[in-house]
């Protein structure tokens, strides 16, 4: 499945992502900046029920319907949800495998500077996150599988910020020769 990805092009523009298959091409509700990183991890680590794979499905129309007409007041706040998930916990909005998937992608991605950023951080972090799933996922992987997700992670964010407003970024779904 390929992945469009058109960054905004001014104040008051947002960036907009759309998956084509078979000819066919939809908008979907992406945060590109935040779920780049699960298409990095869900592709390395070969996770099929993440968000990438849900989105792939069709699956989300609700999300979907709000990236799309989303006012700009919401978009300033970083909503990428319809008001009925505001103040909702996530169990009740996404999956148990998206959520893991969710977990995971955060401890690859360590946005807090929790400990270090190699596989043995990334072991460390999932190990805290208590979810024995996701923690028997990263028993199934080597170092270098989670170094390689480290750097996918850090590779696709490098190419977002290069891409000049208004420009796009094009890739797949799972991303080209990253399963394990």
């Amino acid at each position: 499945m390929e992945i469009t990805l058109v960054k905004a092009s001014g104040p008051g523009d947002q960036d907009r992502v759309w998956l084509a298959d078979a000819g066919k091409a939809r908008r979907v509700p992406v945060h590109v900046v935040h779920d780049l990183p699960h298409l990095a991890v869900e592709s390395v680590f070969g996770i099929t029920d993440g968000l990438w794979s849900e989105l792939a499905a069709g699956l989300h129309s609700e999300a979907g319907r709000a990236a799309t007409a989303r006012a700009p007041k919401r978009h300033k706040s970083g909503r990428i949800v319809s008001g009925a998930a505001a103040g909702v916990p996530t169990s009740q909005w996404l999956t148990e495998g998206h959520r893991r998937a969710k977990t995971i992608t955060n401890c690859v991605t360590n946005h807090w500077g929790d400990g270090q950023d190699t596989p043995q951080g990334v072991r460390d972090r999932v190990t805290a996150s208590q979810d024995p799933v996701a923690a028997a996922l990263l028993d199934g992987l080597d170092d270098a599988t989670i170094a390689r997700a480290i750097d996918a992670v850090r590779g696709l964010l490098r190419c977002w910020a290069q891409v000049l407003p208004g420009g796009t970024l094009t890739t797949s779904w799972p991303l080209a020769g990253s399963h394990r």
